[in-house]
């Protein structure tokens, strides 16, 4: 038998124990938004979001963490992996892996069939346009889109959401990435580096405009916005709704003082049905009830107006939780 002191020392460990088992509270685990590499716009865009929900007037349980990320592919990928809760993306890909198309068409290994649609892939929030960007040495010769045949292009990395519009864009001008000869497959902090040390005439991006990328290559080696219009670019426009007329404007960048036209695609929040309504309601509620704070943290955002930020359910479905904020705020019937 234990002494009485040894029976005392038992009985004490285990209440403290016990007392501090009793003590320890469980954290949330955090909301996570997959975003974009730093220096590209969804980075800040997505710390701004979460930033809106993380705000004390919202009273949310769990805090929202931006994640770093290759972009709109990676984190619809992420989504469907359960990885993250939410994600930016571009309408047009989006719309590709609501259906199946491009990145996301299905592939076999062996008897396994991987990718495909994703039917439960949802929107919440329409966002700002994102302009299919070009942009060549000042040294190069290129002007319009069809001046890059032949030439040494940063073509970005699979996983970016612009390599699927890139994609769209070669195809009407009778181009893949297999006929040119001289592409380097470069990340977007590389693309600038690249074309500045003359490694690459030119590289190719999606992004909003003021944007850090573009005015970092401007300033540095003066790079020059480059033409992506023409008939070509009329049967694509006709051929997908999600693609639209846009301009980059003139003078916001170093050497560039003339509006330079383009296509845009529309940056966009989007998320999985699996997600519970309440959490998408919160998420929207909150950017929506502080959108003149919002529109203040990045230039990007500085135009949006409230109704234009209401997805269109032409794209992909519009996630239930979204529906209900849109409605009681009048901004949907």
């Amino acid at each position: 038998m234990l002494p009485r002191q040894a029976l005392n020392l038992v009985a004490a460990t285990m209440a403290i124990a016990i007392g501090g088992c009793m003590a320890v509270s469980v954290t949330p685990a955090p909301v996570t938004l997959a975003t974009g590499s730093p220096g590209g716009i969804f980075h800040p865009v997505g710390n701004a979001i979460c930033r809106m929900f993380n705000l004390p007037s919202q009273h949310q349980a769990s805090p929202c963490v931006a994640l770093s990320s290759e972009g709109a592919v990676e984190n619809i990928l992420r989504i469907e992996s359960g990885k993250s809760s939410f994600g930016l993306s571009q309408t047009d890909v989006a719309y590709a892996a609501f259906h199946g198309e491009g990145p996301f068409a299905p592939y076999k290994i062996g008897p396994l069939t991987f990718g495909g649609a994703d039917p439960k892939l949802r929107m919440l929030i329409a966002l700002y346009p994102d302009e299919f960007t070009v942009l060549a040495r000042a040294d190069s010769g290129i002007r319009d889109f069809e001046d890059l045949r032949g030439k040494r292009i940063g073509i970005g990395t699979s996983g970016a959401g612009y390599t699927f519009t890139r994609d769209v864009v070669l195809k009407y001008y009778d181009w893949t990435i297999s006929d040119a000869e001289r592409l380097l497959e470069l990340g977007s902090a590389e693309q600038n580096q690249a074309l500045c040390s003359d490694k690459v005439d030119a590289i190719i991006f999606v992004d909003g405009h003021p944007s850090g990328l573009t005015q970092e290559a401007t300033t540095a080696c003066a790079a020059k916005l480059v033409r992506v219009a023409g008939s070509r670019i009329d049967q694509l426009l006709a051929a997908y709704p999600y693609y639209e007329v846009s301009v980059i404007p003139g003078g916001i960048y170093a050497g560039n003082p003339d509006d330079v036209p383009t296509i845009g695609t529309r940056a966009i929040l989007v998320t999985s049905s699996d997600i519970p309504d309440d959490l998408a309601y919160a998420l929207v509620k909150a950017v929506f009830e502080n959108f003149a704070d919002f529109r203040r943290l990045h230039p990007a955002l500085a135009k949006l107006n409230l109704k234009a930020m209401v997805p269109s359910s032409a794209v992909i479905p519009i996630h239930p939780g979204a529906l209900k904020y849109f409605r009681e705020a009048g901004l949907l019937p």
